[in-house]
């Protein structure tokens, strides 16, 4: 398959770039909420009194709310409108990020999270939604990989934020403050965001002929009916790469808990060390993700396919250098478990939506990113879930995490297999004035 699109015109012009960037600050602010309940693991752990057991309960009630939602709020956003289901997350995740001041027990936490990760579900598949519509052909992997970075580099200036609060007030303190930033998102994201550009208001009618042009010709509509949705799924390279992204960045989630985990807690660093290092350490996939959208359109022919390999590939060898490096520098370490293994999410999730965009059309990516991420979360709810009885105390320090490591680099290794045999689609960064409409894409040998 191959998407055409014309000339590349810059990410942030006109009114489309304000829409693009109340879309990064509203993702910014709910993955900021996420990464710091697990960044401060070791405070609200110690506080409750928990096990290693529950807090990977904890952890992974959170999933547990998070992916039946990702699928239903994909398909929303396809017969609804992504827009509203935007609304409800950051409505909701603001609320529960400021009632953490009233959980006290295991259970209030395991009920807070798992709510928490309902309305965290409305976030993924609307978000990709509206990037797909605005953002066509090769513009959209370099939207999407924005957006993308904009997901990870919460969790490099999270522990900037969230460790010396902890730290120095409480973590409750933490929670409370990150809150507020969910107000400034919800107004930005009701002034400069729409379904469709036409529907936005203030926009000029240049702009709108521009976006239209660079979807060929093909006509976007803003609501799909259940039949078009289930058309989509049918085809053989959907489903094996729905399968893929069940794995190909899951493990990610076991660096959640335990990376923090295995430095304060197990090697006893000062947490307002890690609070410095950290970000030095996560800006790494954040940075590549500002270039993965214009490597994909660049290299390999324009091939997506090479990127989804690349992806889980990074995440199998960071893992497993996390276990070859148990007993080495604690900064080597956390660098290739927080950050060479999460070059998969840029890789990975930075071209998929260009993928779905060709392979199907850009008005179901709600739908089939939605699925994806369900299995994604899926997965993750039940590794992380596990990982705690994976820690083996018989041994000293950061060896106590070898197996959740191990465990990990399989997760990826096994994603690499679908996506080897799903169609290929290809992302071209070209001028074409009578190219093939968008919807119509040929096939590549």
């Amino acid at each position: 398959m191959s998407i055409t699109a014309t000339a590349s015109p810059r990410l942030f012009a006109g009114k489309r770039g304000l829409m693009l960037a109340s879309i990064l600050f509203l993702n910014f602010v709910v993955w900021l909420d996420s990464a710091k309940f697990s960044l401060l693991n070791p405070f609200w752990s110690v506080d409750l009194h928990l096990t290693t057991a529950q807090i990977s309960s904890v952890t992974a009630s959170y999933l547990l709310g998070y992916f039946p939602l990702l699928l239903l709020a994909g398909i929303m956003a396809d017969r609804i409108g992504a827009k509203l289901m935007l609304v409800i997350c950051i409505a909701g995740v603001t609320v529960l990020s400021a009632t953490m001041a009233f959980v006290h027990t295991y259970e209030e936490m395991w009920w807070r999270n798992f709510l928490f990760g309902i309305f965290f579900g409305f976030l993924w598949a609307p978000s990709q939604r509206l990037l797909s519509v605005w953002f066509p052909g090769a513009l959209n992997a370099r939207a999407t990989s924005t957006w993308m970075s904009s997901c990870l580099v919460a969790g490099v200036i999270a522990p900037a934020i969230a460790l010396p609060l902890a730290n120095h007030l409480s973590w409750r303190d933490a929670f409370l403050i990150v809150a507020a930033l969910g107000i400034p998102a919800l107004v930005l994201l009701l002034l400069f965001t729409s379904n469709k550009p036409e529907k936005l208001r203030g926009i000029s009618a240049a702009e709108i002929a521009t976006i239209q042009e660079e979807h060929r010709g093909a006509t976007v509509r803003e609501k799909l009916t259940f039949r078009e949705l289930g058309r989509a799924l049918r085809s053989r390279s959907v489903l094996t790469m729905i399968i893929a992204t069940a794995f190909a960045t899951t493990p990610t989630w076991l660096s959640g808990p335990w990376l923090p985990y295995g430095l304060i807690t197990l090697e006893k660093v000062n947490p307002d060390t890690v609070a410095w290092v950290s970000p030095l350490i996560a800006v790494v996939p954040v940075l590549f993700g500002l270039v993965n959208g214009s490597l994909v359109a660049r290299f390999f022919g324009g091939r997506t396919r090479p990127w989804l390999v690349a992806g889980p590939a990074c995440g199998v060898v960071g893992f497993l250098m996390g276990v070859v490096l148990d007993n080495s520098t604690w900064v080597l370490w956390g660098f290739f478990i927080g950050a060479f293994a999460f070059l998969c999410d840029p890789m990975f999730w930075g071209t998929v939506n260009s993928y779905w965009s060709g392979i199907a059309r850009p008005e179901v990516t709600g739908t089939l990113n939605g699925a994806s991420a369900a299995m994604q979360v899926a997965v993750g709810w039940i590794i992380t879930d596990q990982s705690g009885k994976w820690i083996n105390t018989a041994v000293e320090g950061r060896a106590q995490l070898n197996t959740v490591w191990i465990v990990g680099a399989v997760i990826f290794a096994l994603a690499i297999v679908p996506v080897l045999l799903s169609r290929e689609v290809r992302v071209h960064q070209a001028v074409a004035s009578k190219a093939e409409p968008a919807a119509q894409p040929s096939l590549t040998t």
